[in-house]
């Protein structure tokens, strides 16, 4: 894999732009770049504190940093693209930076090759009945992020994941569809095993918002997590289909790259090709 580089420019303007907030830290604004072009939906923020946010459309973002952690490192990472962590003190002295990030070279090996002779079988996987009660997160910013434990038996190959919504004004959302491997350890969320970012545009009123996955040609054989992210949790677009009381194989984050928690069982179906031994 090619070594890791990235480019930092720092822009100047008349008027600062970031400053020192009232007892509370600092905020920084900046860009986030890739050979001259935006970086959209990048995730920001200091690993496991609850301070995060991701970049918009135009790859620009701001975000707050409390006082007690001016110290620590902030980390830039995006599917396809080198995670990048730089200090935060170092930052603090510019009025606008700008973070060029590098492409991966090569992906992760966590897709597996099926044999051919394996037989394989379409069907799905989830809840296939929908539940009556919607969910919403509250409190949770740019970044919240849902995921729920997939543990497959035989191998499968991915060919849709669907969620049940209900778009209660009616408006066009965006959600960021996320893969992540089970960490050995901690057994949660861990590498995105995703390609290229899947980024979901819909203005469905309600029922299963179904997200094709046929070109990522995805074949698993490991207990892995799936999952939504929120771009804007401003209003409640969408809420999901859900019940009340804590999964054992739910997980939340109210902020990007935040901690994760235990949350409410939710509707969420796949559609694969599961394959067997003769």
């Amino acid at each position: 894999m090619r070594t890791l580089t990235f480019i930092i420019l720092f822009l100047f303007s008349l008027f600062r732009v970031f400053g020192q907030t009232a007892n509370t830290g600092q905020k920084i604004k900046g860009k986030i770049i890739s050979e001259n072009k935006q970086v959209m939906f990048a995730t920001i923020g200091i690993a496991e504190v609850n301070i995060g946010t991701i970049t918009n459309e135009l790859g620009d973002f701001e975000l707050e940093i409390p006082i007690q952690f001016i110290n620590h490192m902030l980390t830039i990472s995006h599917i396809g693209y080198n995670t990048v962590n730089l200090k935060l003190d170092s930052l603090f002295t510019y009025d606008h930076v700008v973070v060029e990030l590098t492409e991966k070279v090569a992906f992760l090996e966590n897709v597996v090759v099926t044999s051919k002779k394996l037989k394989g079988k379409t069907k799905e996987y989830g809840n296939k009945k929908k539940h009556d009660s919607f969910l919403w997160i509250q409190d949770g910013d740019k970044g919240a992020e849902i995921v729920t434990l997939i543990e497959p038996k035989t191998e499968i190959l991915l060919n849709s994941v669907s969620l049940n919504v209900l778009n209660m004004l009616e408006k066009e959302f965006t959600l960021l569809l996320n893969i992540y491997a089970v960490n050995k350890i901690t057994s949660l969320p861990d590498v995105q095993l995703l390609k290229n970012q899947k980024v979901i545009r819909s203005n469905i009123k309600k029922g299963w918002l179904e997200i094709d996955l046929s070109e990522e040609d995805m074949i698993l054989s490991k207990p892995f997590y799936i999952g939504f992210q929120w771009v804007d949790i401003a209003e409640p677009l969408p809420l999901i289909g859900g019940k009340s009381g804590n999964s054992k194989k739910s997980l939340i984050r109210y902020k990007a790259l935040g901690t994760w928690s235990r949350f409410a069982e939710w509707d969420i179906k796949i559609k694969g090709t599961f394959y067997e031994a003769p």
